[in-house]
């Protein structure tokens, strides 16, 4: 049935069953992405690093429009805007209950290029995205102990020699075909809309469903490598477990997904050069600058630089030689360019921490001098009254050196808290995973694959 804000409510509890009785869960939110815009071609660089497309993804940029209206027009919107807010807010408190009997039912959930999908699920129904890639990768993992992503399921071999286009439209339709089966579905009675030959693409409930159809027709191929072979295979099926929580990564020429589950993939790119020329410059003259060198790549970065990549690795000391002496434009390896941006993150690093340990110090200071007057106080009008805490003041020279030891690891946290009064508690960062600890251990599903993946199948560590 077609579940909408004004009967949310009332079926929510058959929401709840039909969780209880699937074996997986096809998703999708029609999000546009980076993908969407002028700067295509920036925004998505054929080399970003899985951390470098993470934070474009994060921080795409948001339109603002600006006009000018009377008083009476301007509370009117206020009262419109506040009145929309709350209606989307009762909307997300009540949706959030789905989403968190998803994550807590521990069931496979299937996406098509379901990055965005997941980021956007993650920030509005749990917590803002962390700035950090790994604790991004932690935190999705808690909340869905099981994604699989059809795009690049179909990327992948078996599939990949059989499956020319992995645009869903496309997919869809290639798995009717020989040698797939596709699964026979009985549309509710009431609800004929979702018949695939009437194709409504673009809107998330059907993207979602053809989704569904798509991942089923691709497992049960899997079950025809089997002897005997298999003509259906279960969602929980071990033939499946290499494609478990490795999400497409759209317009990256090298890595081809985001793993969940450990480090990423790192190609070696020693055919990649990195070029900074004139803003004046377009792609006809870089070709003109490497045309001695064939077939080439180029992948913008910004009005400013690229990456060039040659046909043969042992070209590379002869390009970046080129611009020994040229004014215009400088060449260097990927390694030079990736060791430069490492120094660079090094030093803002460490002058973040440096920042940080000042202003850590001068806070103490102040706290510590606070409370220690506060005490004098207290001893001075009070003839009767006596304090143990009086002798566990710490003197500015004292805090600081609290302060350098805690810093250093020579004082634990627990020795602080005991000996410093203006000690707060433990940093947002344990907090946080020990948080994601505990989600874990709440969402670890029972009967949970086991830790032997098939050996069948397996999503290739370099591409």
């Amino acid at each position: 049935m077609e579940i909408i804000r004004s009967n949310f409510k009332s079926n929510l509890h058959k929401v709840y069953q039909a969780i209880e009785e699937a074996d997986f869960f096809a998703i999708d939110g029609e999000f546009s992405g980076i993908s969407d815009g002028p700067s295509v071609t920036a925004l998505t660089n054929g080399f970003d690093t899985p951390e470098e497309r993470y934070q474009k993804l994060k921080k795409k940029e948001r339109y603002i429009v600006i006009s000018k209206v009377d008083e009476e027009e301007r509370k009117r919107r206020e009262q419109q805007k506040h009145a929309k807010e709350q209606e989307e807010l009762n909307d997300a408190v009540g949706f959030s209950r789905v989403i968190h009997a998803i994550a807590n039912s521990g069931k496979l959930v299937i996406g098509h290029n379901m990055l965005l999908d997941v980021m956007h699920t993650v920030h509005q129904f749990y917590c803002p995205l962390p700035s950090d890639l790994n604790e991004f990768k932690e935190m999705t993992t808690c909340v869905f102990p099981r994604l699989l992503d059809t795009k690049l399921m179909a990327s992948t071999q078996p599939f990949k020699d059989i499956i020319n286009n992995t645009s869903l439209a496309e997919l869809e339709k290639r798995l009717k075909e020989t040698p797939f089966n596709p699964p026979k579905v009985e549309s509710a009675e009431g609800f004929p809309s979702y018949d695939t030959a009437s194709e409504q693409l673009h809107e998330a409930g059907y993207d979602a469903y053809i989704t569904g159809l798509c991942f089923i027709s691709m497992a049960n191929y899997l079950g025809s490598f089997l002897s005997p072979p298999k003509i259906h295979v279960s969602a929980r099926s071990k033939l499946i477990e290499p494609f478990f929580n490795k999400l497409f990564l759209m317009r990256v020429m090298d890595i081809p997904y985001l793993n969940l589950e450990g480090p990423d993939l790192q190609p070696k790119r020693d055919h990649v050069l990195h070029v900074t020329f004139p803003k004046e410059w377009k792609t006809s003259d870089l070709y003109q600058l490497f045309s001695a060198f064939g077939n080439i790549q180029i992948s913008w970065i910004n009005d400013t630089s690229a990456f060039v990549s040659l046909s043969q690795p042992e070209q590379v000391p002869i390009a970046v030689n080129t611009s020994r002496y040229a004014e215009s434009y400088r060449i260097q390896t990927y390694a030079e360019y990736v060791g430069t941006k490492h120094e660079e993150k090094q030093i803002k690093r460490k002058w973040t921490e440096d920042s940080w340990k000042e202003v850590e110090r001068k806070r103490l200071n102040t706290q510590c001098i606070s409370y220690a007057l506060q005490n004098h106080c207290y001893h001075a009008n009070s003839l009767t009254a006596t304090s143990t805490v009086g002798k566990r003041n710490l003197s500015p020279s004292q805090a600081e050196g609290v302060l350098e030891a805690r810093v250093s690891g020579e004082i634990s946290d627990t020795e602080l808290e005991q000996t410093d009064p203006c000690a707060e508690s433990l940093s947002e960062g344990r907090k946080k995973a020990k948080k994601f600890k505990r989600m874990k251990k709440d969402l670890s599903p029972t009967g949970s694959i086991s830790d032997s993946s098939a050996k069948l199948f397996e999503v290739p560590d370099t591409w």
